[in-house]
């Protein structure tokens, strides 16, 4: 996990590196660490999903935080923002681009604070795995990786029926793991039969139309008559909870 602490003051990026590395929670102890001077150096090496937590001040000179966090928005919905604060009165504003949560400053006097929102950010940010056979090997995946599902006309994998799991890089791969199973592992994911054993990853859909989705990787994914209202239903769902 990486996260990136951003801040103008240099003795408060170090206590909150310590403070983090020293805490009881073992991912974000571990964790890689880079220390931004203001919001300019890190958004001009920002890269979408390189990131699982930012630390953000929001009183800085230039690049504000508030305006930071807005620039990261465009490019990555789902990074967790912890904003850094001296004062409350930035709270609204900053619920603009719907932060994990405010820290007061000092963060010294906020530990338990801090930690059970890095509890709460957790299940969020580490990667829910898909585990497959794949060639007689037990294989994970990572199910942010996929877009979609699929049979492919009953493909047969290894002298039995598999599955066909579709990246959004556009490659596939063909699996021994059934398309039944492959659905029972996602039954509490943000996927959904749209089609006869066509399962789709809401979060790799860019748009939804009267016959189909649209993929974020440009793909083309058909919704039967049948199921059109419930999958339509369900995707607003989706995007209501995002």
């Amino acid at each position: 996990m990486k996260i990136a602490i951003i801040d103008d003051n240099l003795q408060a990026r170090r206590d909150l590196q310590q403070i983090l590395q020293g805490c009881e929670i073992k991912p974000v102890a571990e964790s890689e660490m880079q220390l931004f001077a203001s919001g300019e150096s890190f958004l001009a090496v920002f890269k979408p999903k390189e990131f699982q937590i930012v630390f953000l001040d929001i009183c800085m000179d230039g690049v504000n935080g508030i305006e930071t966090a807005k620039a990261i928005r465009q490019q990555d919905e789902r990074l967790s923002i912890i904003f850094l604060t001296s004062s409350t009165d930035y709270a609204l504003a900053g619920y603009q681009v719907f932060p994990a949560g405010y820290i007061l400053k000092p963060v010294s006097k906020a530990v338990s604070q801090l930690k059970d929102i890095l509890q709460h950010c957790l299940p969020k940010l580490l990667p829910t795995m898909l585990n497959l056979r794949m060639k007689a090997r037990e294989v994970q995946l990572d199910v942010e990786r996929i877009a979609y599902i699929d049979v492919q006309g009953g493909h047969r994998v290894g002298g039995r029926r598999g599955s066909v799991i579709h990246l959004l890089t556009g490659e596939a791969m063909a699996v021994d793991t059934s398309y039944k199973e492959v659905a029972a592992a996602l039954i509490n994911s943000d996927f959904v039969e749209c089609y006869n054993r066509l399962l789709v990853n809401f979060a790799a859909v860019a748009e939804l139309k009267a016959d189909g989705f649209v993929l974020k990787n440009g793909e083309q994914l058909p919704i039967s008559r049948r199921l059109y209202r419930e999958t339509a239903h369900e995707y607003m769902e989706y995007l209501l909870r995002k």
